[in-house]
């Protein structure tokens, strides 16, 4: 079976423009496909992810939606903040994980990035240059590395309880880490559209956002920290990289409801946002955006009591948007009600 067959350029093209007219706000709906086997996400052997990554592609040639393929480079929540040189580890049945370089503020003022053409970012685009020729690909779409916020770099950095302390006690050092942590990581991302040309983020979920709209970053220390420190520590830091692409979508699978004043007047362009029930209340999160950005929705497994499948969620939310609201569903084809769930959401659209 032939990518280039399976997945004609023509196809791709009329795929690509009708999801860059969503993300200038025509139509309300779009769903996408993927099947999450074989799973080749931060697998160490890199032949081994090559070979899974090329089967997992393949795999997705006839299901519906509309599906952009792409090669995923993940090696873990630590890419970002292993480039300040941290003991990355790997605890029996568990992920990647990464031994913080900071304990105090005279190490925050200290430490230092390797530069960010090289880590995570060069091995994500030798990984891809190879799959391409393995499978003598034209046309593919490389996902970003996992792209870590300011804040949630800084706090694999930084030990955890030192780091909250110390934005009460040293903010001119949590500022400085912050900044540097910023400008890396848009060094991180300048590196990946150079080096691959064709990028789209972000590594989650698997919407497609190709690098000449916007970028991904995960804040997941959001719901950890209150609305006025987020004001703080996180809005001037995430502005920055929304300004520097044009716009962000934003990854948070926790309670944030508290920071959507901070997100909707801060001046950053959220082009859309993940948001998991019953962590975020989609009523409250649409009201607040409007139609001005994308929402990608998910259930934790504190909302499984209410909605034990997803198709019952999406029934739901069907009920409940607002006319402008614009949902982007992301669905697993490996999922036993995933039949269910396309009959849902092409009645919505």
């Amino acid at each position: 079976m032939n990518f280039n067959d399976i997945f004609p350029s023509e196809r791709l093209d009329k795929t690509e423009q009708v999801l860059r007219n969503f993300w200038k706000g025509e139509g309300r709906i779009v769903f996408s496909s993927y099947s999450s086997l074989p799973n080749y996400r931060q697998l160490e052997d890199p032949n081994d992810m090559l070979k899974k990554a090329e089967e997992n592609l393949l795999s997705g040639a006839n299901l519906p939606g509309f599906n952009m393929p792409r090669f995923i480079p993940d090696f873990g929540t630590v890419s970002t903040a292993a480039y300040w040189g941290g003991k990355t580890y790997t605890p029996a049945g568990g992920f990647i994980g990464i031994k913080p370089v900071i304990r105090t503020a005279e190490d925050a003022l200290k430490v230092r990035p390797e530069k960010p053409d090289g880590g995570d970012a060069a091995k994500a685009a030798l990984l891809y240059n190879q799959l391409c020729k393995n499978m003598h690909i034209k046309d593919l779409y490389c996902s970003f590395i996992d792209i870590q916020g300011p804040l949630n770099t800084a706090a694999l950095l930084w030990e955890q309880t030192e780091f909250m302390m110390a934005m009460l006690t040293e903010s001119e050092a949590v500022h400085q880490l912050l900044s540097e942590v910023t400008d890396q990581i848009i060094g991180v991302i300048k590196t990946m559209i150079c080096s691959i040309k064709k990028m789209s983020g972000p590594l989650w979920p698997f919407i497609w956002l190709p690098s000449d709209i916007g970028v991904g970053i995960t804040e997941d220390y959001m719901p950890l920290i209150s609305a006025d420190l987020y004001k703080e520590f996180g809005v001037p830091y995430v502005k920055k990289i929304s300004d520097a692409f044009g716009g962000l979508f934003i990854h948070c699978c926790g309670e944030y409801e508290h920071q959507l004043d901070n997100l909707t007047q801060s001046g950053i362009n959220v082009l859309g946002m993940e948001f998991h029930y019953p962590h975020v209340k989609p009523e409250v999160l649409f009201k607040a955006f409007g139609n001005s950005a994308v929402f990608v929705p998910y259930i934790s497994p504190q909302g499984k009591d209410r909605f034990p499948t997803r198709s019952e969620y999406f029934r739901y939310l069907k009920e409940m948007r607002l006319p402008e609201t614009r949902l982007w569903f992301i669905l697993d084809s490996d999922e036993e009600d995933f039949k269910e769930q396309v009959k849902i959401i092409e009645s919505m659209m």
